[in-house]
């Protein structure tokens, strides 16, 4: 047993690492991207639904987005998520995903775990852990696209606009992500969740991410 344990932390730790080296890679990629196109902290934070002290921190890797922010901070930048989470590999990319190949982002309210390719144009696929009081983010708020999610342990509440839905393992939901919304974990006990968020790539898609891009 204590040989087990010694394991889980020693990976614990390793994960630990990769997803602060994952939450300064993405400020980065934020803040590069932010200057080429000439934007301010400000409009970009605005698009976002977040202040520009939270970009900043964001930007210098002593922050990472919740879920929603990451979206709408691409929107307001004109790229993927997956993008600003990572450099696409060049060459043949295996069509699979090991779990310890996964992106992570973890801060006090929720972990997330991108399974996804970063360049995979059309989804977004994120498994979401919740600790007790956990939350996506502190307040509503929008993105472009539509979500859905599948409750795998736990139960959750969804908040879309003046609405809530309490989720309990293997419920499921699904709405438009330009309604506001969150998520948030009221119970006593932890929750996971499998959450994806499809791009909408029609023309009429592309005209709506383009009104959220700062211009």
């Amino acid at each position: 047993m204590a040989k087990v344990a010694a394991d889980d932390e020693e990976n614990g730790g390793r994960r630990s690492d990769r997803a602060a080296e994952v939450t300064a890679g993405l400020g980065a990629r934020i803040r590069s991207l932010r200057l080429e196109q000439g934007l301010s902290l400000r409009a970009v934070a605005s698009v976002a639904q977040i202040s520009p002290s939270l970009l900043s921190h964001i930007e210098r890797g002593e922050a990472s987005p919740s879920l929603t922010s990451l979206v709408a901070i691409a929107d307001a930048l004109g790229t993927r998520p997956g993008y600003l989470l990572d450099d696409p590999g060049e060459g043949d990319v295996s069509p699979v995903i090991r779990r310890e190949e996964r992106i992570i982002v973890d801060d006090e309210t929720v972990r997330r775990e991108f399974m996804m390719h970063v360049d995979d144009p059309y989804l977004d696929v994120i498994e979401l852990a919740f600790d007790p009081g956990g939350e996506m983010r502190p307040h509503l708020a929008k993105h472009s696209g539509r979500d859905y999610g599948l409750v795998l342990s736990g139960q959750v509440v969804v908040q879309i606009e003046d609405t809530e839905e309490t989720l309990r393992r293997g419920d499921y939901i699904s709405f438009d992500a330009e309604r506001p919304h969150r998520v948030v974990n009221r119970s006593s006990k932890p929750s996971r969740l499998l959450w994806i968020i499809a791009h909408d790539r029609s023309e009429a898609g592309a005209k709506r991410r383009a009104s959220l891009r700062v211009q």
